[in-house]
């Protein structure tokens, strides 16, 4: 109901146009993008300084880190792709060692 208000509509064509003149402005000045681009670095070096200390505290708490966890579960899961493979392969061997049944030792005997 509000946005259909044309004077509402016109303030925010209004105040679009002038954001956009002034972003347009700031990323055109040279001096804010060197700025904005130290910022940026910094805010992603801090970042890595505070993943490898959380990791370095967990680790001196043995407590396992989220990279550990996914490592267990990649190792969990071959290790479920070869229990599925040796069971297929018991499976198979236990078919071809198995005695002949009570059937098929009749239908022998009656040859």
């Amino acid at each position: 109901m509000l946005r259909e208000n044309p004077m509402f509509k016109k303030m925010i064509a209004t105040g679009e146009e002038r954001m956009s003149k002034i972003a347009s402005q700031l990323l055109s000045n040279e001096k804010f993008m060197n700025a904005l681009q130290k910022t940026v670095t910094a805010a992603m070096d801090a970042r890595g300084t505070v993943e490898r200390a959380a990791q370095t505290a967990l680790s001196a708490m043995n407590i396992p880190t989220a990279g550990d966890v996914k490592k267990l579960e990649g190792k969990i899961e071959e290790l479920e792709k070869v229990f599925e493979g040796l069971s297929a392969k018991i499976a198979e061997l236990q078919k071809k060692e198995a005695p002949p049944t009570h059937q098929e030792m009749s239908g022998t005997l009656a040859r």
